[in-house]
């Protein structure tokens, strides 16, 4: 009895392979997708969280909180108001503008609020990322 050729399997394996990358193409493109829907709904939390936390005086901090959109896969939250300089800020570097959040945050009669607010919302901005991808 001949044996009969069973041929080769370099061309099924590289279809295979081919199949393969594609698909984890797919996936990874999907969840990339899920986590930036998750880290847009998670931002937006968190930019609530820090104008609820904000203190009120003028109103003017409280109103600017802004969330950056332009990256994939990354927020930035940043708060826009600011005043000009006085002499007496004991600030010698640079001319014009301070960002008021740095006076609140930092200065001897501020009242901090940006990192506890951080923190005390941390695990829910996680939950809202995962949850977003675990329904994405």
């Amino acid at each position: 009895m001949a044996r009969k050729s069973k041929g080769s399997l370099k061309p099924t394996l590289h279809e295979l392979s081919t199949a393969i990358d594609e698909a984890i193409g797919e996936i990874s493109e999907e969840v990339y997708a899920a986590v930036d829907r998750g880290l847009d709904k998670a931002a937006r939390h968190m930019e609530q969280a820090l104008e609820a936390a904000t203190p009120v005086d003028t109103g003017e901090v409280k109103r600017s909180w802004k969330v950056d959109f332009k990256y994939r896969n990354v927020r930035y939250i940043n708060n826009t108001a600011s005043r000009p300089k006085k002499p007496g800020d004991g600030i010698t570097n640079g001319t014009g503008e301070i960002p008021i959040l740095d006076l609140l945050e930092f200065s001897k009669k501020g009242h901090p609020f940006v990192r506890k607010t951080v923190q005390a919302e941390q695990a829910k901005t996680i939950e809202i990322i995962k949850e977003e991808i675990r329904n994405g």
